[in-house]
């Protein structure tokens, strides 16, 4: 079995089969000024979209179901950004690190992401020629901006990666908290969602806790469960949980 955990900027996640499982998380890769307003004393927290040309660096740690611990980093680069708030950014492993552990395979999947102005995931197109890309209708999982304390959504969209699969997510803005990490300490939003999908091998659930930059949306940490309901169980490792944290880069 080989395992392919692409992280991404923007809160939204996707699992796409067993032989390949695919975890697309996006969180708020914003930029520019502060995007928190208030109305009648209850404050709104708008998605900023990101500058050309930033970067951000997370690392990212894995625990499969024998315990062993697995170390990845990648780096995202805003490559455009649509006057409506969309943008595209490209998703790399600068190293191009690919970790064997009980037979299983885990990589960054390097390619390019296109995002609404909400940081919910439209497209994935893998580095390659002749790659087949990704379409997510009518978006990626995440909430829809603006967001308030106390916001909750559900959505379910339908993937297209050769095949088609349906995923779901509900989630909540539970309250605002600082977070520590290596590229500095942030006042955030915190999100909790449960992602759910399912395909000839089994059903998935992934429940998440997401923190975002209270004035940029980007994503800062985000920590994942993965539960599996297996119709034969697998006979090589997979992760059990996932934590993903910003290291270094511009807001």
């Amino acid at each position: 079995m080989k395992i392919k955990t692409t992280l991404l900027c923007k809160g939204v996640e996707l699992g796409i089969g067993l032989a390949s499982i695919t975890t697309l998380i996006l969180a708020g890769c914003g930029g520019g000024s502060g995007s928190s307003s208030s109305n009648g004393g209850v404050t709104s927290y708008n998605f900023v979209a990101p500058v050309v040309g930033s970067q951000r660096i997370y690392t990212q740690t894995i625990i499969d179901n024998s315990s062993n611990v697995i170390n990845l980093s990648f780096k995202d680069t805003t490559t455009i950004v649509n006057p409506d708030g969309s943008f595209s950014f490209q998703e790399v492993d600068p190293i191009s690190s690919v970790i064997t552990v009980n037979n299983t395979a885990y990589s960054i999947q390097a390619g390019t992401y296109a995002d609404n102005n909400s940081g919910q995931i439209i497209s994935f197109t893998p580095l390659g020629v002749g790659a087949t890309t990704c379409t997510l209708t009518p978006h990626g999982t995440g909430p829809t901006y603006p967001i308030t304390i106390g916001k909750t959504w559900t959505t379910t969209y339908t993937s297209s990666c050769g095949g088609a699969a349906t995923t779901s997510q509900s989630g909540s803005v539970v309250g605002v908290e600082s977070v520590t990490v290596p590229a500095g300490t942030f006042q955030t939003t915190k999100l909790q969602s449960t992602i759910t999908w399912a395909d000839i091998n089994g059903i998935y659930t992934d429940t998440g806790t997401n923190w975002r930059d209270v004035n940029t949306g980007i994503f800062v940490k985000r920590t994942v469960n993965h539960n599996y309901s297996y119709i034969v169980p697998p006979v090589n490792g997979y992760p059990l949980t996932t934590s993903i944290v910003f290291a270094s880069g511009v807001l």
